[in-house]
């Protein structure tokens, strides 16, 4: 990833998507999560079980900021901490493997998932900007087994998506 210094006016729009992720996911605490057409979520899971099972984020840790429901799949807004700023992918990749299994295991009916992913940059600690988004499914996820193969084809993924 580019780790160079970037302009003022484009670090201030990244702070300003921050804080709406601050707001949204404060707004939906202690919620039911509901989908666009008033039902649960998928299989009732709600963002606090999802938040569960990937963890909380915050200034200095990896976890879910938000849980919503897409046409057909469950869209995770997930922001990726790197303690060293370095190897993002392979980093990411690593700990979402094991998570994105225990997952599918937790939620039996859960099956495409989208994952909004922010990252962590090296100009300030507290700034944060898109990373990758990719998609994942139960199939792919059973078919490809173990954890260290996923967490490969989880950096293929997020390689691929960068944005």
């Amino acid at each position: 990833m580019n780790r160079k210094m970037r302009s003022l006016p484009r670090l201030l729009g990244w702070a300003g998507l921050v804080i709406l992720f601050a707001v949204l996911t404060t707004a939906c605490q202690g919620k039911k999560a509901e989908s666009p057409m008033g039902g649960p979520l998928v299989d009732s899971v709600t963002p606090d079980e999802v938040k569960g099972v990937l963890g909380t984020a915050n200034d200095y840790a990896s976890g879910v900021l938000d849980v919503t429901q897409g046409s057909g799949e469950l869209i995770i807004a997930y922001r990726h901490y790197d303690a060293d700023l370095r190897n993002f992918e392979a980093d990411f990749a690593a700990e979402m493997a094991s998570r994105i299994q225990a997952l599918y295991k937790k939620f039996k009916s859960l099956d495409r998932v989208r994952f909004q992913v922010t990252a962590n940059t090296a100009t300030a600690p507290d700034l944060w900007q898109p990373f990758t988004e990719f998609a994942v499914d139960r199939k792919t996820v059973e078919e490809i087994h173990w954890t260290g193969f996923l967490a490969k084809y989880l950096e293929d993924l997020a390689l691929k998506n960068r944005k």
